[in-house]
């Protein structure tokens, strides 16, 4: 829901690319040697200009890592990145996965992101979008996977609105 205040999931959109592109590219003014890949999901915050928080992927040295960026527009148009971290991978950590569509009653249409969580088994997090009807919608589903079952357990599926 757009509007003042708390951010909220958008499309990954050429302009969203755009701002990731830049977020690498000022990570090498300090002076690590990063190549733009991919933005795999985005979420915008309205406050006095706009905040992008960006889930990217990014080489360095040939090896691809998954980096979590800040950017900051200003109502002038003015970009800053205000935060850029390399997501760790671990007991309570969180990174992108890739993900492959699973049968499900919905037409699958594409993942927007997905994260991983290690607790005691793996939590996978998943932004999708499928067609119901005809009309495409996005939804962010909660899937547990228990350490040594090979049973996945929906926690939560849940409309996040139209795509």
């Amino acid at each position: 829901m757009e509007g003042i205040g708390a951010p909220y999931p958008v499309e990954v959109t050429p302009e969203i690319t755009d701002l990731g592109r830049f977020a690498v590219e000022h990570n090498k003014k300090e002076n690590t040697v990063l190549e733009f890949k991919k933005v795999y999901s985005a979420q915008k915050q309205l406050v006095n200009g706009t905040n992008y928080y960006l889930t990217l992927e990014a080489a360095k040295e040939g090896e691809n890592n998954f980096y979590e960026a800040t950017v900051y527009v200003s109502l002038e148009n003015d970009k800053d990145v205000t935060e850029f971290n390399i997501v760790r991978v671990g007991p309570g950590f969180t990174h992108p996965i890739d993900v492959t569509p699973k049968n499900t009653l919905l037409e699958f249409k594409k993942v927007w992101s997905a994260k991983e969580a290690v607790v005691a088994g793996f939590m996978y997090y998943v932004t999708l979008e499928a067609a119901d009807g005809g009309d495409n919608y996005v939804y962010e589903a909660t899937v547990l996977e228990k350490a040594g079952e090979k049973v996945k357990e929906l926690l939560e599926f849940k409309l996040i609105g139209a795509a």
